[in-house]
């Protein structure tokens, strides 16, 4: 009777702390996993904004360098045609 009660008191126990292991684990997964879900959607909307203004802003600044180098070329080439020229 006691070996009974002991293994009914151990089994009991056994599958109460393996039911709350395996609660435990699925609810931290769960918010591991919705924590992460949420830090990598916003890391990636973040690196998408950065990567976005970063390649706009390249493009605005090599598309103002290469027209400033143009209007300079422009500007000399006409400048010292019409010198030499003239």
């Amino acid at each position: 009777f006691f070996i009974f009660f002991f293994f009914f008191f151990f089994y009991f126990f056994f599958f109460f702390f393996f039911f709350f292991f395996v609660f435990f684990f699925f609810f931290f997964f769960f918010v591991f996993f919705f924590f992460f879900f949420f830090f990598f959607f916003f890391f990636f909307f973040f690196f998408f904004l950065f990567f976005f203004f970063f390649f706009f802003f390249c493009f605005f600044f090599f598309f103002f360098l290469f027209f400033f180098f143009f209007f300079l070329f422009f500007f000399f080439f006409f400048f010292f045609f019409g010198q030499f020229c003239g």
